[in-house]
């Protein structure tokens, strides 16, 4: 994922002999199973044999028990191994393991393809809802998702865009070239910091790309939604606040975060990020991700070690090596190496970017110098074994 983005900015700019990581250590300053989560339709317990399950920041449900709550007409192709759903005009088609589903013949790409989840099919429920005219409110904190139906005695009516709550802005490589650098129609919205080559959205005074900038927001960083939708010159505009900014954006530089808001957590990711470059904590991420955490107002609790290694193990964070790394958790490896004579698995850790599974989100972390990486990176480039996940600051 973003992994490569890394790869491309540096590329952009200079030729690196080789990634160092492997020579870098990290010390020192490094309830039980979750509910269910419940289906609500127009209020009413929506009733399913397979529960939904949360990808990537997405959740999938079983598409025949959802398309029929729906009143929709459900097929399933064994051989194309393909779902179809109609409901009056609307015909939805998504292919298991693909990511573009069609809609009235219209391609559609998905943050998340339909998959197989115990013999189910398991498909998008936002993307899959709205197409037929519903909409959905994902609450984290209760594990509960609600959809709501807007219907006539005749046929349903499309539901009108539902407001924005919170975003994270993603620069995608949809909109980069082969050498990292922003299409030309983006660089009027969004840019490239020359030193750090992070990318950045950019904020306006107004909605218009002739507007007044007024700042930038990090690729990666969240915000809250205040104002919007407007539309002009062919783009939708939200108005963005947060850490001390305000401004209107483009929409297409959005990924929608579900799940409770954490203001704290979220400056801590921001700070974060603004610090890309930085090569004053090497050795030290555990360092980093304190400071970061402090940044955003956060209380370390008193379970720390002098590495990352043993903080790992005094938060327990193998115990949630199999389920789904929440957004601002902190993401620890294995790591041996040789400091100041000693050699010992010292660890490595570093702070999810993404609500998903480790090897397929983003780690913002300190190696050489402060960057994100992907967990794919560690585990098949640096040669890091993944031991889990913790939450190492009170969340209360």
């Amino acid at each position: 994922m973003k992994n490569l983005k890394r790869i491309v900015r540096m590329c952009s700019g200079m030729l690196l002999v080789s990634l160092l990581v492997l020579s870098l250590a990290c010390p020192a300053y490094a309830a039980s199973p979750q509910a269910p989560i419940k289906i609500f339709l127009d209020g009413t317990t929506l009733q399913t044999d397979v529960d939904p399950v949360l990808k990537e920041g997405r959740s999938l449900v079983p598409f025949r028990a959802i398309g029929e709550a729906l009143m929709a007409q459900v097929e399933w192709d064994e051989s194309a191994r393909k779902v179809t759903l109609t409901l009056g005009d609307k015909a939805v088609q998504l292919v298991i393991g693909d990511s573009t589903a069609y809609v009235n013949g219209n391609a559609r790409t998905l943050d998340v393809p339909a998959m197989l989840v115990e013999n189910r099919t398991m498909v998008p429920l936002r993307f899959i809802s709205e197409s037929l005219g519903a909409s959905v409110q994902w609450s984290g904190e209760l594990r509960r998702i609600d959809i709501t139906t807007t219907t006539t005695a005749e046929a349903p009516v499309p539901a009108v865009q539902q407001p924005l709550s919170q975003v994270m802005v993603y620069i995608s490589m949809d909109y980069l070239d082969d050498w990292g650098q922003l299409l030309p129609d983006m660089q009027q919205t969004a840019g490239q910091d020359d030193d750090t080559y992070s990318y950045y959205l950019k904020l306006l005074a107004q909605p218009g790309i002739a507007s007044q900038p007024v700042g930038v927001v990090y690729d990666y960083v969240g915000m809250r939604v205040v104002d919007g939708p407007v539309e002009k010159d062919g783009i939708t505009w939200w108005k963005l606040e947060g850490h001390g900014k305000s401004g209107w954006a483009d929409e297409r530089c959005f990924y929608e975060l579900e799940g409770e808001w954490d203001p704290r957590v979220e400056s801590a990711i921001a700070w974060a990020i603004e610090n890309i470059g930085r090569t004053d904590y090497e050795y030290r991420c555990l360092g980093f991700v304190q400071d970061a955490y402090r940044h955003g107002g956060l209380t370390l609790t008193g379970k720390l070690a002098d590495n990352a290694k043993n903080t790992a193990t005094n938060f327990n964070a193998a115990a949630n090596r199999d389920k789904i790394v929440p957004r601002g958790a902190a993401v620890f490896y294995d790591w041996e190496g040789t400091l100041g004579g000693t050699t010992q698995n010292w660890g490595h850790v570093g702070i999810a970017l993404q609500t998903g599974n480790q090897e397929e989100i983003d780690i913002i972390n300190a190696l050489d110098t402060v960057s994100i990486d992907s967990g794919a990176f560690f585990a098949y480039y640096a040669d890091m074994n993944y031991i889990g996940w913790a939450w190492i600051f009170n969340k209360d």
